[in-house]
Formats: structure tokens, sequence, C-alpha cells
């Protein structure tokens, strides 16, 4: 900055917007850009699909093939160790799942434990808190979708 006059301007543009013409500096640093950027028309037909725009053009009969071929080999597996598919599967389901007296027992005493200790309806409230917080944000925390096109 040469002067007072351009400070002036630099401190507030709008009251002293007649500076630019006169100092080649400043009309340099803050005037229009030399450059002028036309928007060119643009035909969201030609653009390229998206990730999540492709299903409806996704070859389906080839989706519908591999998953009747995954069926199939599952149940050559199956028959193939001599276990019938839904018990297999409902024995699979059952296994993940901790039988409901080791849940019970846990809710019990961590209920108990809460309910006993000095302030613990207050530390289980901040502990719920805290839980259902990271959930949200761990299923919040996406890329958004879409693109925004002016045409």
């Amino acid at each position: 900055m040469k002067s007072e006059a351009c400070e002036r301007y630099v401190a507030d543009p709008e009251a002293y917007a007649a500076h630019l013409a006169e100092c080649q500096e400043c009309a340099a640093l803050f005037g229009p850009p030399a450059l002028s950027i036309e928007p060119r028309p643009m035909s969201v037909d030609q653009l390229p699909l998206a990730p999540w725009e492709g299903a409806s053009h996704r070859a389906w009969p080839l989706v519908i093939g591999g998953a009747l071929a995954l069926f199939a080999i599952a149940a050559g597996l199956f028959a193939a160790a001599g276990v019938a598919p839904v018990r297999g599967v409902a024995g699979a389901i059952g296994s993940g799942v901790p039988p409901l007296d080791i849940v019970k027992a846990l809710l019990q005493h961590v209920g108990s434990a809460a309910q006993n200790a000095p302030g613990g309806w207050q530390i289980a409230v901040a502990v719920l808190f805290v839980v259902v917080n990271t959930l949200l944000f761990l299923l919040l925390r996406r890329a958004p979708k879409g693109v925004d096109i002016d045409a």
C-alpha cells in the first residue's frame, strides 16, 4: 500500500470505490479480473452418469444370473455337508446371537449398578448420550450425493 488513500479503500471499499480509477496498484489487486469467464451452455445429457445413477442401466440378467449361481453354490455346499438349507441358515443365525439368559443377566447387572452407585443414573445417561451420538455420527458420515448444475 502506497498511500493513505489506499488504506482508506482497503478499510471501506464501497465508500472509496472511485479510488480504483486513480490507483493502478489497487486496481490490479482489487479490480475486476483481467480474464472474463463466460458460462458455456451445458447439456446435462452429455455428462457421465454418477455411480448411484447407473442402477437403471445395469445388466439385470447378469445380476440375476450371478445371484442364482450363488444360491446354487450354497445349495451344493449344504448338500455336500448333509445339512438342510433352512436348518443350516437357522443354525448360522442362532450361533451369532448370544443366549437370552446372558443378555438378561447383563442388563440386570448394569441396571442395578446404575441404581446403586452414587450418581449412577447420571453416568448412565451420559454414557447413553455418547453412545447414541457416536452411532448418529457414524451413520451420517458419508459423502453427499448429487451434483448442482446450473443449466
